[in-house]
């Protein structure tokens, strides 16, 4: 430990030294001051008392003592005087100070030392009781509205005090909580939670169920700069645990997104070789046209339906003009065909739109994929309502495709986008991810509306094609 030789000019040079671990392990009020009168230290007893702590101070005592605490002061004696100290808690505090020098071990004046008797709070009357308590309560309700939980103990772990916050995350109240062991309050949550693990490794986060719910309570441990008190911080981490693992989700989406890139350019390539190896067979063996022809056909289906999937991570724009009715009676030969083999009635309602700029395959793949998916949601007898019209307020055209089949579960219908999620049983959880890259291309976009057991709404917005 460093000896000190000369006199006390600054906070430094009692840091680390006998004198900072005297005046910190005693019970008494104490400031250190130097010869020119400045306040260049302030035990952590006395800053306790006032309510505040040594971080707050950032070392600069002598600014702390003169800005925030002093209120009054006044000479009453020879080296006596009487200080009014402001506290945190709104009132200020009377204390008889006594200046003294402190020696060193050879005798020689290092500082001055002053010694705090506290007399009393500037309470004279009830009335001045009622405002200070007034003031106590507003600033000490603050921790009420705070949605992190607080619990302080003692030293054998007793429940001094818990906020609101706590007693909610917690499941109990104050009465049954109030000078009781933690462990046996919080033990009600969970049995694997365990104070002295928390204790030991400064945080820990349990998995907790209460009536059927399940949240995540994150507890750890506070510096309460008082080692008669351990405090506890509770926060219901649910939803950060939730959005941390749809980071992690989309993190392995983009991974296999990229994976799933790359084979697919490898299957195109191979299968645009293969292709051209059929065309140099076709015009060798020119009485087998028709069966080349269609090798060559299902080449170009196979290279279509890689490219199109390749929309899972990318996609590109297309300049074809597609008059929007037109495309869909078409495509409603193929849907129909499945739609009277299920016993589903489709009812149309097409108005007039604007054309729009898009890929015609790939205006296809939309409309099959939700169609496909409006089928195999109606168990039988059901109806799909298909309807086609312009918005010129929000400047979009409209599909609108609605059935009355299962629906979808409230928890999976913000799922549904997401690459690979599927709830059937057959499905690759690509269609809808797919659709929504291609609309997002062509800076369209897709909502769904849904209600288990009454049926579904899928909207489509389309940029219309400018003027």
């Amino acid at each position: 430990m460093e000896e000190m030789t000369k006199s006390i000019e600054n906070f430094e040079d009692i840091e680390g030294s006998w004198l900072y671990d005297l005046v910190n392990s005693s019970h008494e009020f104490i400031i250190i001051k130097n010869f020119k009168n400045d306040v260049i230290y302030i035990n952590k007893f006395l800053l306790r008392f006032l309510g505040f702590y040594e971080d707050e101070v950032i070392n600069n005592y002598n600014s702390f003592f003169n800005n925030v605490l002093l209120c009054d002061a006044r000479k009453v004696g020879k080296n006596i005087f009487e200080l009014n100290l402001n506290s945190k808690y709104g009132f200020d505090i009377k204390f008889k100070v006594i200046d003294n020098y402190l020696d060193d071990e050879n005798g020689n004046k290092i500082c001055i030392i002053e010694f705090l008797e506290f007399i009393k709070y500037t309470c004279k009357t009830t009335y001045d009781v009622n405002i200070y308590l007034n003031t106590l309560y507003k600033r000490f309700r603050i921790v009420d509205l705070i949605d992190t939980g607080i619990i302080l103990l003692d030293k054998n772990k007793n429940i001094e005090y818990m906020n609101r916050a706590a007693l909610k995350l917690v499941r109990t109240n104050y009465s049954n909580s109030f000078k009781r062991n933690i462990n046996e309050i919080i033990k009600r949550l969970d049995s694997n939670i365990d104070i002295d693990e928390i204790l030991n490794k400064g945080m820990m986060i349990y998995r907790v169920k209460d009536d059927g719910n399940e949240y995540h309570l994150s507890i750890e441990i506070a510096n309460t700069y008082d080692d008669s008190l351990q405090c506890l911080i509770l926060k219901d981490v649910t939803e950060k645990i939730k959005l941390g693992e749809i980071i992690e989700q989309s993190e392995k989406y983009n991974l296999m997104g990229g994976l799933a890139a790359s084979l697919i350019h490898e299957i195109k390539n191979s299968i645009t070789s293969i292709k051209g190896f059929l065309q140099l067979m076709q015009m060798k063996y020119k009485d087998n046209h028709t069966y080349f022809e269609s090798m060559l056909n299902e080449s170009d289906r196979i290279i279509d339906l890689t490219m199109s999937y390749l929309g899972v991570v990318k996609n590109s724009k297309s300049d074809d003009k597609i008059d929007l009715n037109d495309a869909i009676e078409k495509y409603m030969l193929l849907i129909d065909a499945e739609a009277i083999q299920r016993h589903v009635k489709i009812i149309k309602d097409l108005n007039n739109t604007p054309l729009i700029k898009m890929d015609y395959n790939q205006l296809k793949q939309i409309l099959l994929n939700i169609f496909q998916n409006a089928l195999q949601a109606i168990d039988k007898d059901g109806k799909i309502y298909l309807t086609t019209r312009f918005n010129s307020y929000i400047n979009k055209v409209i599909i609108r495709i609605a059935d009355n089949g299962c629906g979808i579960d409230k928890k999976d219908l913000k799922k549904v986008m997401m690459p690979l999620f599927t709830t059937k049983k057959d499905g690759t959880g690509l269609g809808l991810s797919v659709c929504k890259n291609i609309l997002d291309t062509y800076g369209g976009n897709i909502k769904i509306l849904s209600k288990k057991g009454v049926g579904t709404i899928v909207k489509i917005y389309l940029q219309p094609l400018k003027d």
